[in-house]
């Protein structure tokens, strides 16, 4: 199969990819949140850790859907569709943390949480301040004090790859492949010459040169598609280059290339009751917006320790996915449907 076959099927699986990439992170930040300490997660040793490993899946095949989208259906209403499917799950599930997640994480008393007024900007504030929004006196004695929703960092950078790429698209540089592979390049070259690197932690310049590289990963991806096969050996090659790539300058590019290309071969196959569930029941972003919260209110008592872990994971995803999929069903899938008068690709 060829890859722009892949995203022309209305059976594949990348729902379910995306689906196991929430919960990825999800594990993560149980294994970070539990036992304190970023040495425990599975790919500590990598390029990038499971959880940031699930996040460029993310933005992988965010490029590659939008691309594969505009290509064959038109650049349309392109702002109107991504507010609608950033922001309304964003701010609902703000207005849930601030109104009844909060109260639970908080040592003020009900009367006071509630008269202060923050706590009632909090859903708008969200809107643009992301993780920086904050709820006075909740998760005050966590392992992460004072820290809301940590994960809603990226979605900034999710913002800006959408507004730069319908720049892009209307600009029709869509049309001329060399211009995204050159574009392309330019980032890898950033990547391998450690541009913004601070040893101390990633900077916003890095972030940006990261997630611009992973999502114009995608891009260059959909467009070549007519001639990049999906197959088995080449999904174990791509993880054998970003295995090999570990511990050298060209760790971060390959890895990002290599596991985004297992992440566009494993949507391309059909992952039975579980492609067919994440098809109609897209949850990973409700999961991926409420978890950290839930996660912080599990461990404000620091009761996990060694397989107790476990217990953090299964709880933190059961509970995280029991308000994504009301997320999803009063939020998410009405504005989709809003989206549909413009037939764009469901992404």
């Amino acid at each position: 199969m060829m890859l722009s076959t892949a995203f022309r099927n209305p059976d594949n699986s990348y729902n379910a990819v995306r689906l196991m990439a929430a919960v990825s992170v999800v594990l993560s930040h149980s294994l970070l949140l539990g036992l304190n300490s970023p040495r425990y997660d599975p790919l500590s040793w990598a390029a990038y850790d499971l959880g940031a490993t699930a996040v460029n899946i993310f933005f992988v095949l965010s490029g590659a859907m939008l691309t594969h989208s505009v290509m064959h259906r038109g650049l349309g209403r392109f702002a109107r569709n991504r507010f609608l499917r950033i922001y309304p799950a964003l701010i609902a599930s703000a207005a849930f943390i601030a109104f009844f997640i909060g109260p639970l994480g908080t040592d003020a008393p009900l009367w006071e949480y509630y008269s202060n007024p923050q706590i009632w900007i909090y859903p708008l504030n969200v809107a643009w301040n992301f993780e920086g929004a904050v709820l006075p006196s909740v998760f005050e004695h966590g392992r992460y004090p004072g820290d809301i929703n940590a994960p809603l960092w990226t979605i900034k950078y999710e913002i800006l790859s959408y507004i730069v790429f319908g720049i892009a698209a209307a600009l029709g540089f869509l049309r001329h492949p060399a211009i995204a592979i050159t574009t392309w390049l330019a980032f890898a070259l950033a990547l391998l010459a450690d541009i913004g690197v601070d040893p101390t932690g990633e900077t916003p310049l890095e972030s940006l040169f990261r997630f611009a590289f992973a999502f114009l990963t995608g891009v260059v991806a959909r467009q070549l598609g007519a001639v990049i096969p999906l197959r088995f050996g080449w999904a174990a090659a791509a993880l054998a280059l970003a295995l090999a790539g570990s511990g050298t300058s060209f760790a971060e590019v390959s890895w990002i290339i290599g596991i985004g290309y297992a992440a566009i071969y494993a949507g391309s196959k059909g992952w039975g009751r579980l492609s067919a569930f994440a098809r109609q029941h897209d949850l990973s972003y409700g999961i991926y917006l409420l978890a950290w919260p839930i996660q912080q209110i599990l461990t404000r008592e620091p009761i996990w320790f060694g397989p107790q872990v476990a217990v953090l994971f299964v709880l933190s995803v059961s509970i995280s996915a029991s308000f994504a999929y009301l997320s999803w069903r009063l939020i998410e899938k009405p504005a989709l449907r809003l989206k549909a008068h413009s037939g764009e690709i469901k992404s």
